[in-house]
């Protein structure tokens, strides 16, 4: 139950207790147009060695470098070597192929003249104008992969490029975690939809997509829960049908006021609390339990401290069921553009924006009215990190930084 005197958790040891909590979810195999950004459960090595042949990196004439040794020297083209096709005849002192980028070399040749390069008095024979050396303009076979090379590894994530690594060694399908399922509920009588006009006392709910897109954007498959009043009965309700996800979101009703029902609600429902308030600005009044194998996360109505708090602790459990092996990308620095100041003893994530100046990355803060200013939040790209025990950093200090919008990295 609530207890206002129960002290804030430390920003770390919260997210020590949600990862702990957080198992990775089950494997999947999905065809390759559907793995893109997906985190791979297997290793993949090469089937065949690549280029599996000798192939001209130019257009131009495949020759026999110990034939122009000296030049200029006049060559018998015997043929000519489109991509796609096999030579047909094996090179001989004194021969040379016409061959295009791309294509195998024949045996015997140990070279390739760009085209440049060259004079063509008749269709069946070229001067070459200058030498050229063993292995030029030739890209010899398995330069790029040798049969059985590892070329992904587990936990990597699945971009445009590894995924045609993936199709350039025959794979159709992949292994990967399974997608995780996220409810997300906002509360309170004060919500309505975005598409009403809010009455006296009323405003327009901007947590419920705000969560579903944050969790979309990290290849969540999403769950509208709808928004719940704040009665008892009908969160109770809400909650049960949520808990049947593997992570089911709340916000707002997390305070210590009289109409914040969200944890009586869990815990009525079964629900393990671990911890109810964390050390950080903003977002300090934040819940996370679990029931069976769902997390379950009570986020503070305020629309910022709302999307701190997911992108602290939310994300990273998201991340880790997928098999991220950098659940938190927390590592990052900047050098901080202005002075700041917070009030000491909690963990602060303001928002700023993160650019590449004068060969270092920097982090301009964002002036902000506070934790319902999502307007200001909105024009952030990354939070910068006051730690709990400063009051102030100056311009110029090396800040962490976590960069928003992330993917599953």
């Amino acid at each position: 139950m609530k207890d206002a005197a129960e002290p804030a958790i430390p920003v770390e040891r919260a997210l020590e207790i949600v990862l702990r909590e957080t198992a990775p979810l089950e494997e999947e195999r999905v065809a390759l147009p559907c793995a893109l950004g997906r985190i791979l459960s297997e290793d993949i090595a090469a089937d065949a060695d690549q280029p599996p042949f000798a192939k001209a990196m130019m257009d131009g004439f495949a020759v026999r470098s110990s034939d122009v040794a000296t030049v200029p020297i006049q060559l018998s083209v015997i043929e000519e070597i489109s991509a796609g096709k096999m030579p047909l005849r094996s090179l001989l002192q004194g021969q040379a192929a016409k061959i295009m980028t791309g294509a195998p070399l024949p045996d015997g040749a140990d070279a390739v003249q760009m085209v440049e390069k060259t004079r063509s008095p008749a269709e069946d024979a070229v001067v070459i104008l200058e030498r050229v050396a063993s292995g030029a303009n030739v890209a010899p076979r398995g330069r790029e992969l040798k049969r059985g090379q590892k070329v992904l590894s587990i936990g990597e994530l699945l971009t445009p490029a590894r995924i045609g690594v993936l199709a350039s060694v025959g794979r159709g399908s992949v292994t990967v975690r399974r997608r995780p399922r996220v409810t997300v509920i906002p509360t309170g009588d004060e919500l309505v939809d975005c598409e009403s006009a809010p009455g006296p006392g009323q405003i327009r709910n901007s947590n419920g997509p705000s969560l579903l897109a944050a969790a979309r954007l990290l290849r969540a498959e999403v769950e509208d829960g709808g928004i719940v009043k704040d009665d008892s009965v009908a969160l109770s309700q809400s909650i049960a049908r949520g808990l049947r996800s593997d992570l089911l979101l709340l916000s707002g009703g997390v305070s210590m006021g009289e109409y914040d029902l969200v944890e009586k609600a869990l815990e009525e429902e079964g629900v393990e609390i671990y911890f109810r308030k964390i050390a950080i600005r903003p977002g300090k009044p934040a819940v996370f339990g679990r029931k069976g194998s769902c997390l379950v996360f009570g986020l503070p109505g305020n629309p910022v401290s709302s999307l701190v708090i997911f992108a602290v602790f939310v994300a990273s459990a998201l991340r880790k069921m997928q098999g991220a092996p950098e659940v938190h990308p927390g590592a990052l620095s900047a050098i901080l553009a202005q002075p700041v100041s917070q009030r000491p003893g909690r963990t602060a994530y303001l928002p700023g924006t993160l650019r590449f100046a004068d060969a270092s990355v920097r982090i301009e803060p964002l002036p902000t009215t506070g934790s319902a200013d999502l307007a200001a939040y909105s024009r952030a790209n990354a939070l910068y990190v006051i730690p709990s025990d400063r009051d102030r950093l100056e311009a110029g200090e090396c800040v962490r930084v976590l960069p928003l919008d992330s993917t599953l990295r």
